[in-house]
């Protein structure tokens, strides 16, 4: 094989793996939250692998220490905005709005890379590109609505809410405009694991005040094995997945594949938790694969 179509290949594998990753993270949240609270399992996942990181950190200690101040603030930027405010935004914003309404306004995430690709990193949107894109959005749409889309009723009665869902969806577009030229300069594993305990950090002051350590030991293994699964795969995995994606690959390019979440969620939901699978599901999945295979061809 080809060199160019191989590292086409495992750029590829690496986006699917590390969107399958974050879809399964949707009823894995599930899962934990049976047993602690929305703080507690945002600062158990993110601990966890921060520790995972701790001894990747010390072996790359002299090549971390050469990096540029600006690099350093630049990853201390993706951590606290790219990273720990998300995951804060989604929690405390989903609270206030709807299940749907979340599941779409986060995929203003891919919205935004594109825009924000475009904007700073001089990437060009090609028809193909802007057709997977429409398609992935469509999809997304119809799993998340059971239809058609629509705006007008499910949005305007918790407009404080959705707006923090939105803000959600584009801070995480910061983790991978930024990081693409990082990339050219920090490893991918340096990158993951230096964003990561910053995002730790992020989320420790957020959550540090109200989280619930007394009730930690009666939580359940199941719900101990939902941390352990956002902690290793969705996070540990994922992150070192698609970094290794984004260093090979345009910015705009990665974002079609964030579709895939959403399909990979609700499958798993419905096999897991017992959710319904409607036709409307199956339609929506089948334009999100659509759109990923779209997007392999780029």
């Amino acid at each position: 094989m080809p060199r160019t179509s191989y590292n086409r290949c495992v750029e590829t594998l690496c986006l699917i793996l590390t969107n399958i990753l974050g879809g399964a993270c949707y009823p894995a949240i599930s899962i934990a939250l049976r047993g602690f609270g929305d703080r507690d399992v945002a600062f158990l996942r993110m601990g966890l692998c921060s520790l995972l990181f701790v001894p990747l950190l010390l072996h790359s200690r002299k090549r971390l220490c050469a990096l540029a101040a600006r690099d350093w603030a630049l990853m201390a930027v993706v951590g606290f905005f790219g990273y720990s405010m998300p995951l804060a935004l989604g929690i405390c914003g989903q609270k206030l709005s709807t299940a749907a309404s979340a599941s779409l306004l986060l995929t203003l995430e891919p919205i935004t890379i594109v825009f924000l690709s475009c904007l700073f990193l001089g990437e060009r949107i090609t028809q193909r590109k802007g057709l997977a894109f429409a398609a992935g959005l469509l999809g997304t749409g119809f799993i998340t609505f059971q239809g058609l889309p629509h705006w007008g009723e499910s949005l305007t009665g918790r407009m404080t809410g959705d707006l923090m869902l939105a803000a959600a969806g584009a801070s995480w577009a910061i983790y991978t405009v930024i990081g693409k030229p990082l990339l050219t300069r920090v490893r991918p594993l340096d990158y993951t694991a230096v964003t990561t305990v910053f995002g730790f950090l992020g989320v420790a002051l957020w959550a540090g005040p109200d989280l619930s350590p007394g009730a930690w030991r009666s939580a359940g293994a199941l719900a101990w094995a939902g941390i352990v699964f956002l902690g290793v795969g969705g996070n540990f995995l994922g992150g070192l997945l698609w970094n290794l994606a984004l260093e090979r690959t345009e910015a705009s390019r990665v974002a079609n594949f964030i579709f895939l979440q959403p399909l990979v969620g609700v499958a798993l939901g419905a096999w897991l938790l017992g959710d319904a699978l409607t036709a409307w599901t199956l339609a929506g999945g089948a334009l999100v694969l659509a759109g990923v295979r779209a997007a392999t061809r780029l």
